[in-house]
């Protein structure tokens, strides 16, 4: 293993320490655990056309997210509405970009739904398991085809979005988490359906990929390399958890879908 793989693996596993125990008591734990993310991408993502700090603007994404994730569902318009003003206004008085603008709408969107998927799988029961289920639908994914792509990759997958994904890493990781959060969600995830877990099952590792060259793209377009540098071969915040919110938004979804 080379000293690259090791920074990486050893992050990671710090990760986990860090996250693994509010996402299975919940509580204050995981409303803090939320903030502490919700506040750092919120950073990354004003960050995003000059690669500096914009306190003020911060703090505007920050609240953006946290109303998002915690008004009840039919202020969520009001919310946006608000927001997307603030953003045009700030656009009109500043030298901020339509891009940046248009990409800070949607990334705030996206963390705020994320998170709303993060609460539902608490209101519904499946508790921390649930949270671990997708976590191993992505992240498994996630893994499997960094290792594959590593020790098996030929053939590129997509070059002019990332240029190290490979169709040998994207197939391994994808069956890894298949097979991965099935495994878990029959034998482990209490009261999650049959029929939603395999269902889950076979979309969320999909799903994780296409978030992952959904991020990889946003960087390509802002020529950055990661969106921060707090997480030691990982990058920022959004670069670790990119593929998960698009799970978490799915997955939502198709709790909804069931009627759960």
């Amino acid at each position: 293993m080379n000293k690259k793989m090791m920074i990486k693996t050893l992050t990671a596993l710090i990760l986990v320490a860090i996250v693994v125990p509010p996402f299975m008591l919940g509580g204050w734990l995981l409303e803090v655990l939320v903030v502490i993310i919700s506040a750092l991408a919120a950073y990354e993502i004003t960050a995003l056309e000059d690669q500096k700090a914009h306190w003020c603007m911060m703090m505007i994404v920050f609240i953006a997210i946290e109303a998002m994730a915690h008004l009840p569902l039919n202020y969520f318009p009001v919310c946006c509405a608000v927001f997307l003003i603030i953003l045009f206004v700030i656009h009109f008085v500043s030298n901020d970009s339509m891009d940046e603008l248009a990409y800070t709408f949607l990334l705030t969107m996206m963390i705020g739904m994320a998170w709303r998927g993060v609460f539902k799988i608490y209101t519904a029961g499946f508790g921390g398991m649930g949270m671990l289920y997708v976590a191993f639908a992505c992240f498994l994914c996630d893994t499997g085809a960094y290792f594959f792509g590593v020790f098996l990759g030929k053939h590129k997958m997509i070059p002019r979005i990332s240029p190290n994904k490979t169709w040998e890493g994207a197939v391994g990781g994808y069956f890894l988490g298949l097979v991965s959060s099935l495994l878990l969600g029959l034998f482990v995830v209490k009261d999650l359906p049959v029929s939603l877990c395999i269902t889950a099952s076979v979309i969320l590792p999909a799903v994780a990929e296409i978030g992952d060259l959904a991020f990889s793209s946003i960087k390509r377009r802002f020529k950055i390399k990661d969106f921060g540098s707090l997480l030691p071969g990982h990058g920022g915040v959004l670069d670790r958890i990119d593929s998960f919110l698009f799970c978490l938004l799915v997955f939502n979804g198709l709790m909804l879908a069931w009627g759960l």
